[in-house]
């Protein structure tokens, strides 16, 4: 019996450091290597970016996902934290959260989406998720990135937000690859135009050395779009990818 767990990070960075999809990714091999996580995955989760949010760059937390036993809940969690305790940069303020994927409650959801559009107090967070159960972390001045790794956690398990910056096989694929070989090189379940439609196993893709998947009804899918005859990735890089 295995049980699929999250665990989002946020705001561990500052200018002169790697960002927090990097340190996600170090995270989840640490805890792969620990034997807790098998496989485990990372998303990139855009929130409202606003002048009366402090962040580094963009914004953004990172949730990973990986199979696990059922009972691993609080050593899963203290694991993360200490390697965050050790990993995380001065002036940062990072926040921590885990929880069952099945378990995610209704309400950090919906405090997830209001995050992407809209400007959230410590205290009216605070109160919002103290009843919901979920294990959380925060250090620094303010433990600002509670907020974005509790909407970090939200945001994956709707299966409907966020980009892959950590997935089997997608920081090999280089150059022109087709689709099929996309496929069976990496974790990635589809290749997509932006309107659903799959592009056959030999349609060319010019990766320009950057596939980073979208999550789409739960799975990776890399969406693409036709620029100058051929098919490139629809994603644009960013700082923390």
């Amino acid at each position: 019996m295995s049980t699929r767990w999250l665990l989002a990070i946020d705001d561990t960075d500052n200018e002169e450091s790697i960002g927090t999809g990097r340190l996600a990714r170090m995270l989840a091999a640490h805890l792969e290597e620990a034997e807790l996580l098998v496989e485990p995955s990372v998303t990139r989760h855009q929130l409202l970016v606003h002048p009366d949010i402090p962040y580094t760059s963009h914004n953004s937390s990172a949730c990973i996902e990986g199979i696990g036993h059922p009972e691993i809940e609080t050593k899963l969690f203290e694991c993360a934290r200490f390697f965050l305790m050790e990993h995380f940069h001065e002036g940062a303020n990072p926040g921590l959260c885990s929880c069952r994927a099945d378990a995610v409650p209704e309400a950090l959801v919906e405090i997830a989406s209001r995050a992407q559009r809209e400007v959230l107090r410590l205290d009216e967070f605070d109160a919002a998720v103290s009843t919901l159960g979920l294990s959380i972390w925060q250090s620094g001045a303010t433990g600002q990135g509670r907020i974005g790794a509790c909407a970090g956690v939200a945001l994956r398990s709707t299966g409907e937000d966020g980009r892959f910056v950590g997935l089997r096989g997608i920081r090999d694929l280089g150059g022109v690859v087709a689709v099929g070989e996309i496929l069976g090189r990496s974790g990635v379940a589809a290749v997509e135009t932006a309107d659903g439609r799959a592009l056959p196993a030999d349609a060319p893709v010019d990766t320009r050395d950057w596939v980073r998947p979208s999550l789409r009804r739960g799975r990776p899918v890399l969406v693409v779009c036709e620029e100058d005859g051929g098919w490139v990735p629809g994603e644009r890089r960013s700082k923390d990818d």
